[in-house]
């Protein structure tokens, strides 16, 4: 894999991961067992903080355990889906318009309207841009969409062994 393959991997993941649109953070674990279903792709919520909102963010065969590729390829096609112009960095525009686009799937199939909650998610989002954009220049670049995918994996991963899974909310 060349470094840019490698660097969209990142980006892709580091780009969304930040999304806030709720925080479904359970203090019990679920089974890896009982997570297993037949869906594929990430289920809800959409973004959020802890370790619930993360695994139902990435793990997308619903195995119970999240893999630092399949972190990284979903975070990888959700830069690439994002970049609709192909220039190689993701404007505002374009990194809010992904993350509503996945908060408007979220509240379809839940038969909700857009609320106030919705709402703050959007506005958030434009926060989180210029969070990530770390050098300022207006522009989620590959190699800042890779910083921020390093620092939330090992964040999620507590214990330290490669994997997300229900052995990193021990201690939560």
């Amino acid at each position: 894999m060349n470094r840019f393959s490698a660097a969209m991997t990142a980006v892709a993941a580091a780009a969304l991961l930040s999304a806030c649109a709720s925080n479904n953070d359970s203090k019990t674990a679920a089974p890896a067992a009982a997570a297993k279903t037949e869906a594929k792709g990430p289920a809800t919520p959409v973004g959020g903080h802890g370790h619930n909102a993360f695994m139902g963010g990435y793990d997308a065969n619903r195995d119970g355990v999240v893999t630092r590729d399949e972190y990284d390829t979903l975070r990888k096609e959700r830069f690439v889906a994002a970049d609709t112009n192909k220039d190689g960095w993701l404007s505002e525009d374009e990194y809010v318009a992904e993350f509503e686009g996945r908060l408007k799937a979220q509240y379809a199939a839940a038969g909700k309207k857009p609320d106030q909650q919705y709402e703050g998610s959007i506005k958030q989002a434009h926060v989180r841009f210029h969070i990530l954009d770390t050098n300022k220049d207006g522009k989620l670049s590959i190699e800042e969409e890779i910083d921020i995918a390093n620092k939330t994996f090992k964040n999620a991963d507590r214990n330290g062994d490669g994997v997300v899974n229900a052995a990193d909310m021990a201690g939560q």
